[in-house]
């Protein structure tokens, strides 16, 4: 199997087998609760800061639209990444190491992903070499 199909499969936002594998399958927090919180955002990154599935959960609630605590975000939070924009820095790290491949920009910090805004130019963000787009 490639480099590449393993990386798909590491992120696969399909299926929900990585949900057995993560911590917080046994967690007495609630992960999904009526109102979210900035205490119960921090709560729930100190569970999704060092979970090894983190990366499909977040994957796995960007494509089904889910609410609450997911991949150490809040709703808001994923609303605003699945917004088309250009960034200067990262809504969700704040880091301004950005690299762009059309449509999409890429945080090097916490490997977040975006839509870039076609209307107009990357303010800070720099083309991927043409060997790795």
């Amino acid at each position: 199997m490639d480099i590449e199909r393993k990386t798909l499969d590491a992120i696969s936002a399909e299926g929900t087998d990585w949900q057995d594998d993560a911590p917080c399958a046994t967690a007495d927090f609630d992960f999904i609760p009526d109102t979210e919180t900035d205490d119960g955002l921090a709560a729930a990154q100190t569970w999704c800061r060092t979970c090894d599935v983190r990366t499909a959960c977040l994957a796995w609630a960007m494509l089904h639209g889910a609410e609450g605590y997911w991949g150490g975000t809040t709703t808001y939070q994923r609303n605003q990444l699945r917004r088309v924009r250009t960034r200067a820095k990262c809504p969700l790290c704040l880091g301004t190491a950005l690299v762009y491949a059309d449509p999409h920009e890429l945080c090097l910090g916490c490997g977040v992903s975006w839509i870039r805004d076609v209307r107009e130019e990357p303010i800070t963000a720099t083309p991927l070499p043409a060997t790795a787009a």
